[in-house]
């Protein structure tokens, strides 16, 4: 600003411009209370410094893509014209300041400078000056840019008032946030919130209520622990909330001035019924729905007014979730699983979610298979194939193997040598005893001769014990040759590496079993042995047959454990019922006995449920 300030009256406004030394218009500026108001005052103080201005203008940022808007202005008045306002876009694009000359270079100049707080154009002060040369261009451009000052101020305090009113609010909602959530359960949470909100705005009573079946319920009243859910005030109360609701927005009674006429009856006949002056109505939104309300009442002469309304707005939205989450989790288990189901419900037969509900039906599609389809139940096992007899071909005496001319695997027809014993030891002994007898014979004849009576006896008796004896070697000499005692297949002993081999009585030779006479032996797991019973049929299928099974039948169940590879079993004898000629005894394989028919969840399941009903009756004790 050029030259000294002189006092009020010392310069004449000529021509009725605006005296830039007015200290009323100084004040007037310094006492606005909102930003357009003190534009104006700037307008026409500015215009007193620029002399020769015809117009000088604030203008704000453009909305999508129009051009800038004008908030105040002097002549108040007059509009400016395209040039001012091309300059003003160009100012708020490049945020210099801009010099735009008239058409054809004549005519007046347009001036613009723009308003930048933290990188952004906020506003800018434009002024149309006659053109007086270069000199007094730069002259009113420097004026303007130090004008701009006090604009720059301005929206910096209005930014901080603004900024001062959102932390109000916002420690507002943080205290009554706090208030209710460091509180166990809804309704202690409700009442804490309508206390501290009382408190804290200078209100007579503040009530919360939640919306249930289309109607709010007055849930907690401030100051207040029980109260009648019949009364007339929580009847009234429920009315004004949900004259709040349905209307979707703030309910003021009686309305501030600058705010929008809703319909406000619920809260007027709850102010007359009180006796209360004003009655302030915020819905309560959580997540997609509106859940309640907050009503709060104030005394005559503290009427609620705008920025209230907008604060106590912002609270509700902040306390509302924290509330809704306090309610969800006090409800029965009843009502939390239906209403579980009901979303789910909403979710599978409402528009959209095709992979949730392509999962459902897989999953529906999978339990209605588990549960009508039916399967055979059968218990596995380890299985092998024996003969139903075993016949032990076993040395008669002690001797030495003379011939063996079979060995485990050939097949035998009855009377086919199997085993012949070495006889030359059994001959020579045999010949010893019969001349022994003759040599007792001839003196059994002498004895009669003589007469000897006693002698006789003795003789005879001796003739008697070597007949004896020369019988037990024809039997021995007789049992030789071991035949097959029937046709059949050896199924043990090699004695082809072992001729001339001594062998003692009793030993075992070889054994034969017949070719069209098995047994099928199982061993089947201790879990399972319960569910196999005698009569039970099933189907046998070998190692070395795998494409041939053979149909069986249980006929014994051995009551006696056995325990090998980790594992206890149960031996489990069962008869083939049908053809087996290829059959061999020493073929193992797998056999499965069929127990009945059952759904097939249940036979998937078993093992897991038999498990967990031991592992239940072990550590529970049930």
């Amino acid at each position: 600003m050029d030259g000294d300030v002189k006092n009020p009256g010392d310069v004449a406004a000529p021509n009725g411009r605006p005296d830039f030394l007015d200290a009323a218009a100084w004040r007037r500026l310094t006492t606005a209370e909102s930003m357009t108001e003190a534009a104006g005052h700037w307008c026409a103080l500015m215009a007193g410094q620029l002399g020769g201005a015809a117009v000088v203008c604030v203008m704000v940022p453009p909305e999508e893509g129009g051009p800038p808007a004008r908030i105040a202005g002097w002549p108040a008045n007059r509009v400016p014209d395209g040039n001012v306002a091309a300059a003003a876009a160009a100012a708020f694009e490049s945020r210099r300041g801009v010099v735009r000359a008239g058409a054809d270079g004549a005519g007046a100049t347009a001036l613009a400078v723009p308003v930048v707080l933290d990188g952004v154009a906020g506003a800018v002060c434009a002024a149309e000056v006659a053109d007086a040369g270069d000199g007094a261009v730069r002259t009113a451009m420097r004026r303007l840019q130090w004008g701009s000052a006090w604009l720059s101020d301005l929206m910096r305090g209005e930014a901080a008032g603004v900024e001062r009113a959102r932390m109000a609010t916002v420690g507002h909602a943080l205290h009554v946030v706090v208030a209710a959530a460091e509180t166990e359960g809804f309704e202690a949470a409700c009442r804490a919130a309508c206390t501290d909100l009382a408190q804290r705005f200078g209100c007579d009573r503040v009530a919360i209520g939640t919306r249930r079946f289309g109607r709010s319920q007055v849930r907690a009243i401030s100051h207040t622990a029980q109260f009648g859910k019949r009364m007339n005030l929580a009847r009234q109360l429920s009315a004004a909330m949900d004259e709040a609701i349905d209307q979707r927005t703030v309910v003021m009674h009686p309305p501030a001035a600058d705010t929008e006429v809703i319909a406000a009856n619920a809260a007027a006949a709850l102010a007359r019924a009180q006796a209360v002056a004003h009655v302030l109505t915020v819905p309560l939104y959580a997540v997609d729905r509106y859940i309640g309300a907050v009503t709060l009442e104030r005394p005559q002469g503290r009427p609620f007014d705008a920025a209230e309304a907008e604060t106590l707005e912002a609270i509700a939205t902040t306390l509302a979730p924290i509330l809704e989450e306090k309610r969800q989790n006090d409800r029965w288990l009843v009502t939390k699983l239906a209403v579980a189901v009901g979303a789910q419900a909403r979710r599978l037969l409402g528009p959209g979610r095709v992979g949730y509900k392509l999962t459902v039906l897989a999953g529906l599609a999978l339990a209605a298979f588990c549960y009508f389809a039916m399967a055979d139940y059968r218990v596995s096992a380890d299985a092998s194939v024996e003969g139903s007899v075993r016949r032990a071909v076993v040395a008669a005496y002690d001797g030495y193997v003379a011939e063996a001319p079979v060995r485990a695997g050939d097949r035998v027809s009855e009377g086919d040598l199997l085993v012949r014993m070495d006889d030359r030891d059994l001959a020579l002994e045999r010949l010893r005893l019969v001349t022994a007898r003759q040599r007792i014979e001839l003196e059994y004849e002498g004895a009669i001769a003589e007469r000897d009576r006693a002698e006789a006896r003795i003789k005879q008796t001796q003739i008697a014990q070597t007949d004896a004896q020369i019988g037990l070697f024809d039997a021995q000499l007789k049992r030789v040759r071991l035949t097959a005692p029937f046709d059949g297949l050896v199924v043990s002993g090699d004695l082809s590496q072992s001729v001339g081999a001594a062998v003692r009585r009793g030993e075992v030779l070889l054994e034969v079993a017949p070719l069209d006479a098995y047994r099928v032996v199982l061993s089947v797991d201790e879990r399972q042995i319960a569910d196999v019973a005698v009569g039970q049929t099933g189907t046998l299928l070998v190692s070395a047959l795998p494409n041939e099974p053979f149909p069986i039948r249980v006929e014994k169940i051995t009551p006696v454990a056995e325990y090998a590879d980790g594992r206890t079993t149960f031996r489990v004898e069962a008869a083939l019922t049908g053809e087996a000629a290829r059959l061999r005894p020493g073929m193992e394989g797998a056999a499965k006995i069929d127990i009945d028919r059952r759904r097939r969840i249940a036979i998937w399941t078993k093992p897991a449920l038999d498990w967990a009903r031991i592992w239940t009756w072990r550590w529970l004790e049930w």
